[in-house]
């Protein structure tokens, strides 16, 4: 089944998108909003859009596996995603973004552009993982 996966951030979230099948994920793109239902609507259309059976959003971590207060943000995104007929699914994630710069410099890009795909594609990674 294909899966969109959401790496939420305050101003921009980031997105991939892959196949639990192979396992393999693949960055999308970058996405700024002013408001989660804006960004809800565009995930929904996005995932619609891709054939998506659902969407995993990441959730922020502690080191030892303790949601942190950014969590929120994740479980208010998945609330009104799902109120598009979406289904959501949680991945927590601790030290995405890290991972996410590592292979931001291995592709070559610049230095202080946004890594928030390659991020959404880490954690679908991880989720495809867990199955």
């Amino acid at each position: 089944m294909r899966f969109l996966a959401i790496d939420p951030g305050g101003r921009r979230f980031g997105v991939a998108r892959g196949d639990d099948d192979t396992g393999f994920a693949t960055p999308l793109e970058v996405v700024e909003y002013r408001t989660l239902r804006a960004a809800a609507t565009t995930i929904a259309e996005k995932a619609k859009s891709v054939g998506a059976a659902g969407v995993v959003i990441g959730l922020p971590t502690n080191a030892d596996g303790e949601e942190t207060d950014a969590c929120a943000r994740s479980r208010a995104l998945a609330r009104e995603i799902e109120a598009h007929g979406i289904t959501t699914h949680f991945q927590p994630e601790y030290l995405s973004t890290n991972e996410a710069r590592r292979r931001a410099r291995q592709a070559g890009r610049r230095k202080g552009q946004p890594v928030d795909d390659l991020a959404a594609q880490v954690i679908l990674e991880e989720y495809f993982s867990s199955l």
